[in-house]
């Protein structure tokens, strides 16, 4: 049994590797083959029935998007509001279960996030309502070390985003039991200093936490902690199995253990990781009940293939694999006895989950195990029960839950301000360039690799790998970022840094420093920008320039900086071995398109020529100029907009390569038709961001070399690919 769960798990599991999404017509050869191997080979059977349930599901419920209807124009739109996320500056996103399309019920109804821009408060979870919005398939930013939106959309059930300013019809929904419960939590807990906090442990609501918050949280690797899951729903169980065993009824220890663990879900809105928390307690009280022994391992396979055959998209969860991971680690170390079990214990989860930490977020905290070892069982034994408490006494005497509030926010006040102290005096969280995490996990799998066969041979092709890991890169390299609709270009020799543009932020909090840039630059192992040069004002080029500035020591600002270098046609630097030639401004300006900081980069064979936004005024008198504007690799100007490129000018680069730096689907249509013909009857490759993601090239002597090949990654980073853009005809995601 446990074989054939474990390769069904794994059938599932597959697809994070699919590099597409097969035809949904190969369901039926695999149904075939399931039911003849079933008794002869249960393994392989399990594992094909696996991927093609996973294949199913994934075409029923992308089966709306199919429709050239769907993602191609405005629509009016008929939903229930599942989830809402406030975020900064007024904004929020809309988790929305989406019932009619242009006025045609959907089946399966699809989830979709929307952006909620309105000056009015958006609709409230449980709210239906109608608007008119544009939607878009999944599409995450492609550059190594950024988060993976796509992948987490799915994850979460979503397969579709728009926006919304506002609404046609709106219907409140009438407040339920937790709805009323959270509203008497709210009252008597206002004007409490951590509210949030306390909100977030007992509701699950973490919308009350600042950003400041979540960067102290990662940087002790604590957390779990505030996101209910399985050790709060555990904690319940014990805490109800200890009461109803008082009673000295068996079963009814068993019934209050369940009882107390489903109400702490329910009150937490039974969030993914509570269903699976509770999911795996069920199944072990109705064994214990039932009078039967499963041993953890099978317990753990059951739970996961319910959940998998449930919503198989779970796999595409980072959130489901910590749990799954941490489970399996606490089965794995749960075995030991005496005195100092629960800190052996405590302390084996702690160093046996810092590979997986370190692989999913880029970097280790080295207080993390210290901290949980103090924190989990004051949360355990003292604080939740305490929360519990209060909780359960606003249903029965509200008066008596406000000194309990009171009690834990002073408690909560000296907790939070100490840990805030701790992450910011000895700054524990160490982000992890790409080489030295390959490195990390090598030497701690190394024990386990040493008790192969052949373990000598082994250490020594290890040594290669090493040795492979720190020789010395390319002379110098050229990383175009896919920063959406806006410019960002690195350029690295050895760790020195140019970086040329800074990409735009949002009114919702999100930038693309914190979500591209830093996360790229921490990869490479680079702690300074030696030039940061700005070509000019315009957000989508300058937005982060400041902020930047704050995250890293910056030696140079050129451009438009306000106590910086300006750009003037004529400069020339020598930037270790490579030169840098600025062409344009003939007078500083910064603030028009026409003004942007024309920068050339050479090796005295290799250029590249970054463009800002100039448009073909400037160019012409570029060319006039005659400086000299050779190089094998030019960014289009502004974007690849018709504006710009014009022939003479191409005619005078005479590009190889040419990167247009243009967004996903932008509604202005760039890199325009005109201009991609105009390279291409000049013979120059193009490449365009949004639709292949980070552009890497690296000098081998007199040419430019491409690493990689297109948008790498499986199937469900592609999904938005079959349409390119609005003016293209729909493929089928086969």
């Amino acid at each position: 049994m446990d074989k054939r769960l474990f390769f069904l798990c794994a059938g599932i599991s597959s697809c994070l590797w699919w590099p597409w999404l097969p035809a949904v017509d190969l369901w039926l050869p695999l149904a075939i083959l399931c039911v003849a191997g079933w008794r002869t080979h249960p393994a392989v059977t399990a594992f094909i029935l696996g991927v093609a349930w996973v294949l199913c599901f994934s075409h029923w419920q992308l089966s709306w998007l199919k429709t050239t209807h769907a993602v191609d124009n405005s629509h009016i739109i008929t939903g229930r509001v599942i989830d809402v996320e406030t975020q900064q500056s007024g904004a929020s996103r809309l988790i929305v279960g989406l019932t009619h399309l242009q006025g045609q019920a959907l089946s399966p109804a699809p989830r979709i996030l929307l952006s909620w821009y309105g000056h009015s408060s958006p609709p409230e979870p449980n709210d239906t309502f109608s608007a008119i919005t544009r939607l878009y398939p999944p599409h995450s930013l492609a550059n190594p070390g950024s988060f993976n939106s796509a992948r987490w959309l799915l994850g979460q059930g979503i397969t579709a985003r728009g926006y919304l300013t506002g609404t046609l019809t709106h219907d409140a929904a009438q407040p339920d039991i937790r709805d009323r419960l959270l509203a008497r939590f709210n009252q008597s807990t206002h004007g409490l200093t951590t509210q949030g906090w306390l909100r977030a442990l007992s509701f699950g609501e973490r919308n009350g936490l600042t950003p400041d918050d979540w960067n102290m949280l990662r940087a002790l690797g604590i957390s779990h902690l505030f996101a209910i899951s399985g050790l709060h729903i555990g904690l319940m169980a014990g805490l109800g199995w200890l009461a109803g065993r008082l009673t000295g009824h068996y079963t009814a220890g068993l019934l209050t253990a369940l009882v107390l663990a489903a109400g702490y879900a329910w009150l937490a809105g039974f969030g993914v990781a509570t269903q699976r928390a509770l999911l795996m307690l069920v199944v072990w009280l109705s064994l214990l009940w039932w009078g039967r022994y499963w041993n953890g391992r099978r317990i753990l396979l059951v739970t996961m293939t319910l959940l998998l055959m449930v919503n198989p998209w779970l796999v595409l969860n980072l959130g489901f694999w910590m749990s799954v991971l941490a489970v399996a680690a606490l089965l794995l170390l749960a075995g030991g006895r005496g005195r100092y079990r629960l800190i052996r214990l405590q302390l084996g989860l702690g160093v046996l989950l810092l590979p997986l930490v370190m692989v999913l977020f880029g970097g280790i905290s080295w207080l993390s195990v210290p901290v949980n070892l103090l924190l989990i069982p004051l949360f355990s034994l003292v604080l939740i029960p305490l929360l519990l408490l209060g909780c359960g006494l606003l249903l029965l005497w509200p008066a008596m839950a406000v000194p309990v509030f009171q009690l834990l926010d002073h408690v909560f006040t000296g907790l939070t301000g100490g840990l805030h102290w701790l992450a910011g005096h000895f700054s524990p969280w160490s982000e992890l360039p790409a080489t030295w995490q390959g490195l990390v996990l090598l030497l701690m799998l190394l024990p386990l690799l040493l008790l192969l066969p052949g373990a000598r041979w082994l250490v020594l092709a290890l040594g290669m790998l090493i040795v492979l890991a720190l020789w010395p890169g390319p002379a110098w390299q050229v990383r175009v970022l896919d920063v959406g609709q806006g410019l960002s270009v690195l350029v690295t020799q050895g760790d020195r840094a140019l970086l040329y543009d800074t990409g735009n932020r949002f009114t919702s909090g999100f930038n693309m420093a914190d979500g591209v840039i830093l996360p790229l630059l921490s990869r490479l192992g680079i702690t300074r920008l030696d030039y940061l040069v700005v070509s000019h004002e315009d957000s989508d080029h300058s937005a982060n320039r400041h902020y930047l500035a704050t995250q890293m020591p910056v030696v140079h600002r050129w451009g438009a900086w306000a106590r910086g270098m300006p750009c003037r046609a004529g400069q020339q630097r020598q930037w270790g071995r490579l030169t840098l030639q600025m062409l344009w401004p003939v007078s500083p300006g910064g603030h028009r398109n026409n003004d942007s900081c024309v920068l050339r980069i050479t090796d005295g064979q290799l250029a590249v020529l970054l463009t800002g936004d100039i448009e073909r005024s400037t160019e012409l008198a570029l060319v006039g100029r005659q400086p000299v504007l050779q190089s094998q690799l030019l960014l289009s100007p502004h974007h690849g907009s018709r504006s710009s490129s014009g022939t003479g000018f191409i005619q005078a680069v005479s590009p190889e390569w040419v990167v247009h730096t243009a967004g996903f689907a932008n509604r202005w249509g760039f890199p325009a038709a005109e201009v991609e013909a105009r390279y291409r009857n000049a013979g120059t490759r193009q490449l365009v961001t949004g639709r292949e993601g980070m552009i890497h090239l690296v000098a081998e002597g007199a040419h430019w070399r491409r690493i990689g090949q297109g948008r790498a990654g499986p199937w469900y980073q592609h999904l938005a690919a079959w349409r390119e853009t609005g003016r293209n005809p729909v493929r089928p995601l086969e």
